[in-house]
């Protein structure tokens, strides 16, 4: 009976060990992250943002949530929610674009600026009505914003 007690959880626990060692070493590259955008010195609430894509430039999976609340504090917000059609990752940049299920396009650009306080702060651009592919290059035009309370990161399966 004692034999079978061991022989169990340390079948679980092998079992276990490949799955997250195949997650990760992953050969897919992926961004996932989230947090807002402050709209004001203030530190109030801003703009909040969620996304998740994993693929490539021609294929990729994943969904963006965005909630724009410039309308202020208690006034009706908007909620835009997209389907990732491609992403392109090179180092700690991605390029996330899709597809607004209320209509439009979008392109999603994310720095990865490390983690913890001796780290710069993540950076966000979210362009409407920008092509939904990846084929331009990672440019934003210096538009890019912190992303504050909240994190990003970015995976480059090439390195």
């Amino acid at each position: 009976m004692l034999k079978r007690r061991l022989i169990a959880p340390l079948a679980l626990l092998a079992a276990a060990v490949p799955v997250t060692t195949a997650i990760a070493g992953s050969g897919t590259d992926r961004a996932t992250g989230g947090g807002q955008i402050l709209v004001s010195s203030s530190g109030g609430a801003g703009d909040t943002i969620a996304f998740t894509a994993q693929g490539t430039s021609s294929a990729a999976t994943g969904q963006v949530q965005y909630v724009d609340r410039s309308g202020g504090t208690g006034q009706g917000q908007a909620v835009l929610h997209g389907t990732v059609t491609c992403l392109n990752v090179q180092g700690n940049m991605a390029k996330i674009a899709g597809v607004w299920a209320q209509g439009g396009t979008f392109q999603l650009l994310v720095a990865d600026n490390g983690e913890g306080a001796a780290s710069n702060s993540d950076l966000v651009t979210l362009q409407n009505n920008e092509p939904n592919d990846c084929s331009q290059d990672m440019d934003d035009s210096n538009q890019s914003t912190e992303l504050a309370r909240g994190n990003a990161q970015v995976y480059d399966a090439s390195q």
